[in-house]
């Protein structure tokens, strides 16, 4: 489907859009306009399908998320009730296209005075997202654990979630537990494990490194860890450190 096919079928999605909340206003839960809008997509289109599954696999770890409306099996998108349309929206989606290899999809939000939306883009590729250096002359920690992270990355990309990076990490290698911060006070933080007091985390930042290194250092010290690892996963440079 061209561009244009695609801004013909979203001007008709968008108009059942407006239609649905001057009937109904903006005060209802998501799911009550995800419905409506499935049943009046079908009375314009060939097809709708609502929370659409979308599975990503690596190793022991799958996880399924799930794509409020797609229509006519190439129109993507995600229906929202809040107070406004934020970065982590916008993160979210993205997450989804480059985990379909798609290139654009919308966001309706329905809770506020006026329809909002906003498109998403994603213009990176699989294969660009599978291109990148790596650092580990400052890491100490398990072999298992750098190693797992890089297949990880080869195979599903860089740019994704750290959420998702996280969770597929403790399901191949890790585990996840409490852990109690004082040994005088009833106070406890959740840690990612790789091995006995080593715990590692995951992150994207491209600025901001040296503050946060930091400040890791003081969770290790204050955690009583031996390390605690650190991967930062930019889109040029996956990097490996080790905080002692």
């Amino acid at each position: 489907m061209t561009s244009e096919d695609l801004g013909k079928l979203d001007y008709q999605v968008m108009a059942i859009a407006f239609g649905i909340h001057d009937d109904f206003g903006c005060h209802w839960d998501e799911s009550i306009y995800q419905v409506e809008m499935h049943n009046r997509i079908l009375d314009t289109f060939s097809s709708s399908e609502r929370e659409v599954p979308l599975t990503v696999s690596f190793g022991t770890f799958s996880k399924t998320y799930r794509l409020d409306l797609v229509v006519d099996e190439i129109g993507i998108y995600e229906l929202k009730t809040v107070a406004a349309i934020e970065k982590a929206h916008i993160g979210q989606v993205l997450n989804y296209l480059r985990l379909l290899n798609a290139t654009r999809a919308k966001i309706i939000n329905f809770r506020t005075n006026k329809v909002e939306s906003r498109f998403v883009n994603c213009s990176d590729t699989l294969s660009q997202r599978r291109s990148f250096d790596i650092a580990t002359e400052n890491y100490r920690g398990p072999k298992e654990l750098s190693e797992v992270a890089i297949r990880m990355l080869q195979d599903l990309g860089t740019k994704l979630s750290n959420e998702l990076y996280t969770e597929c990490l403790v399901s191949n290698i890790g585990r996840s537990a409490r852990r109690r911060v004082w040994a005088d006070r009833n106070v406890y933080q959740r840690f990612n494990f790789v091995a006995e007091n080593e715990a590692f985390v995951v992150t994207a930042l491209d600025t901001g490194q040296a503050n946060y290194r930091t400040h890791l250092k003081r969770m290790r010290q204050t955690a009583r860890l031996t390390h605690l690892h650190w991967i930062n996963v930019t889109p040029d440079v996956v990097r490996f450190e080790s905080a002692e």
